[in-house]
């Protein structure tokens, strides 16, 4: 006999964890989630764990941001967990903004930081070590910007963390359960397919990242969000305060475009948690390409270019000290518009999807899974209107990835994506 579920949430991820815990607090008694491999294991695995109102500092968007109610939602949310006692990492360091270079000072004296919180202040290049514990000097710095509301936590201990709460109020979490089907009848979802044993159900909710359109596409269905290759890397103890706040380094090398790669820097557990949003190979490889049911074979070339680019920050002297490192990779998908793609799926009821949530998962997850999640159980929620996000926003403006990576490039420019695909129009 197959199994039953009010709701199944396909993706074990930041959005299908969130979305499955607010779906049971909206009153929904039986959903289930199903996972391919545990928890967080894929690109919520890799994601930097930093929160912050990033939509509203953004030059795409600004003040006006649609997406501030998600945002300082998903903030409260962590900080919820970390008073009711889960060790999440949970800490509210802040955020400081350090640009090394004219070009990138004079970027980030153009965003909107009041509209994201306005605590925030500049910080003179004397003050970097005061500020950061010492991690940080002001030499070679042109100058700060620090958000006291940013915060950060450990991805791997917020999936605990929330699937603890998930099973406390009854919900169901079958992680190696991959689904191979979406099951349709006259239009509408009768249920799921997976080498366990069908899932009667009447609503599916696709929530697989960088692998959706797996199971969108014999359907009909796809989401215009192409998947980029990033890396985190986390490195031995190094001496780094844990006070220090998360770090956003701009401007690293002047002499390539856009100042070179934007890297983010964190402490975790005395040593260091970074990143970055590299512009070279194996960025793209995804793009209209079959996804890997796992990352963890990904070309590690992203990781070298990061560190290559972390040898000129001479003012953090721990990013360019050597080390032993542990890398895990992720896929994050990228939208034409920089927003994420959250609601009914067109074409068939019952059929919901979330994600393309451009690096931004682990502070936007609570916030669109509590706004779907009321969606789906009540069809509104006071929280947001999904409607800017929904999934059709595009019409048939793109029906593969190439066409949406272009977009991508036109929109978000050379920051994130490659500079041979903008020059040949395709992906390495």
């Amino acid at each position: 006999m197959p199994d039953r579920s009010d709701v199944v949430v396909v993706g074990g991820g930041v959005m299908g964890v969130s979305l499955a815990l607010h779906l049971l607090e909206a009153g929904v008694e039986n959903v289930r989630l199903l996972e391919r491999d545990g928890l967080f294991e894929g690109t919520s695995g890799a994601g930097g764990g930093f929160l912050a109102p990033w939509t509203t500092i953004s030059p795409l968007h600004g003040a006006e941001s649609k997406a501030l109610p998600i945002e300082r939602y998903g903030m409260d949310f962590y900080a919820g967990l970390h008073a009711a006692g889960y060790d999440i990492d949970y800490r509210r360091n802040g955020v400081l903004w350090v640009a090394a270079s004219e070009a990138a000072w004079n970027q980030v004296q153009q965003l909107t930081w009041y509209a994201a919180d306005p605590g925030s202040f500049e910080v003179e290049p004397g003050r970097m070590a005061e500020l950061t514990g010492g991690a940080v000097s002001g030499d070679g710095v042109y100058g700060g910007r620090y958000l006291p509301c940013g915060a950060q936590v450990t991805t791997a201990k917020v999936a605990v963390a929330m699937a603890d709460r998930i099973t406390e109020r009854g919900g169901v979490i079958d992680t190696r359960r991959p689904v191979s089907e979406i099951r349709v009848r006259n239009g509408r979802v009768t249920g799921v397919e997976t080498p366990g044993g069908a899932v009667d159900c009447e609503t599916v909710v696709v929530a697989a990242g960088a692998w959706s359109n797996r199971l969108l596409e014999p359907l009909g269905a796809f989401l215009p969000a192409v998947p980029q290759v990033t890396s985190r890397i986390i490195t031995e103890p190094l001496g780094i305060p844990e006070t220090m706040p998360v770090l956003m380094l701009q401007g690293l090398m002047p002499g390539e475009p856009g100042g070179g790669t934007v890297l983010w820097v964190r402490g975790h557990h005395g040593g260091l948690l970074w990143g970055g949003m590299y512009t070279t190979y194996p960025r793209n490889i995804l793009v209209d390409a079959p996804v890997p049911d796992r990352l963890d074979e990904l070309p590690t070339d992203g990781v070298l270019e990061n560190q290559r680019v972390a040898r000129a920050a001479t003012f953090i002297p721990a990013l360019s000290r050597p080390a032993s490192i542990r890398v895990k990779h992720g896929a994050p998908c990228y939208t034409p518009d920089d927003m994420a793609l959250v609601g009914p799926v067109p074409g068939v009821e019952g059929l919901y999807a979330m994600g393309g949530d451009n690096e931004l998962g682990v502070t936007h997850g609570p916030g669109f899974g509590k706004a779907l999640a009321d969606r789906v159980a009540h069809g509104t929620s006071d929280l947001a209107d999904l409607t800017p996000w929904r999934i059709d926003r595009f019409g048939n403006r793109f029906t593969n990835q190439a066409e949406t990576f272009q977009a991508v490039v036109e929109s978000v420019g050379q920051l994130l994506v490659g500079e041979d695909f903008a020059a040949a129009g395709e992906p390495r």
